[in-house]
């Protein structure tokens, strides 16, 4: 992601969703979404935005456990969860069930939502996953190299090292992200989660600005909209009240450095500026 680009892209965003004479897109909408494609690599990246941690991984991929190759079971990983210091297996079909609410589809919502029934099954006295382990489980690593579930009692085992050409490659990609990410950070003084969701972002408006040529349809503004939302914490129409009042303006300033993790001076001076081409 080059900074000009995301500049650029906010601005193309801004111009066609607000005034400037162009029409407004309609309101973005909650709904219930799924994710039926989201990788093992894709969901502990999530987890690592959503939990701030940064230090979750993916220990074993669905191609690397016993159980996977159990008839009638799914395919299951396993990772290091930060968040509690401890190693879990879950069910990749399990992660791509889940059932959540959102302006649109992504993959910080499924993460979210999984801590949300992972917290309601510890309250409910299922403190090593759910109480089967059907979905997920925390998982023992044992001397002989194995993960033993706490629930299930099954074993996933741990083989020495992945020769699989596209993990590796997606290792790679996770790695490059976390780097890219750690220096947006740096640059702008924002938290990284925040610095994890302007990459993606960035990523995603070029996508969508290549495959319409340049012209974003409503149902992309919508959703760039609900990412902005979801960025800042306001929405388009408060930052542009931010620019006409000062009362709203401190208000606002206050409320997207909470968001962001940074200073209002820093929100004010550099980021909205540099970032979003916007000057309140």
């Amino acid at each position: 992601m080059k900074k000009s680009f995301l500049k650029l892209s906010m601005l193309a965003v801004l111009a066609s969703c607000g005034g400037g004479g162009g029409g407004s897109a309609p309101a973005p909408v909650l709904s219930a979404y799924q994710n039926p494609s989201i990788l093992a690599s894709e969901f502990v990246s999530s987890l690592n935005s959503v939990d701030s941690t940064y230090s979750s991984r993916v220990e074993l991929y669905t191609n690397e456990t016993l159980r996977s190759g159990v008839v009638g079971q799914d395919d299951w990983f396993v990772i290091y969860d930060a968040k509690f210091s401890e190693y879990k297996a879950v069910s990749l079909q399990y992660v791509r069930s889940i059932v959540y609410y959102d302006y649109y589809a992504n993959n910080s919502a499924v993460a979210s939502e999984f801590r949300k029934i992972e917290r309601d099954d510890v309250l409910a006295g299922s403190v090593n996953g759910d109480f089967y382990g059907n979905d997920y489980e925390v998982v023992d690593r044992l001397s002989s190299g194995y993960y033993e579930g706490r629930q299930s009692g099954y074993l996933y085992e741990d083989e020495a090292g992945s020769t699989d050409v596209s993990l590796l490659a997606k290792e790679q990609e996770q790695k490059k992200f976390f780097e890219k990410a750690a220096k947006v950070s740096f640059v702008y003084n924002v938290s990284l989660e925040t610095s994890m969701s302007m990459i993606t972002l960035g990523s995603k408006m070029e996508k969508m600005l290549s495959r319409a040529n340049g012209e974003l349809t409503q149902e992309d503004q919508a959703a760039l909209l609900g990412d902005l939302k979801t960025l800042t914490g306001v929405s388009l129409e408060e930052l542009q009240a931010a620019s006409e009042s000062n009362t709203a303006k401190d208000e606002v300033l206050a409320k997207v450095a909470a968001k962001i993790g940074t200073s209002a001076q820093n929100l004010e001076q550099k980021f909205l500026p540099e970032v979003f081409g916007l000057t309140l």
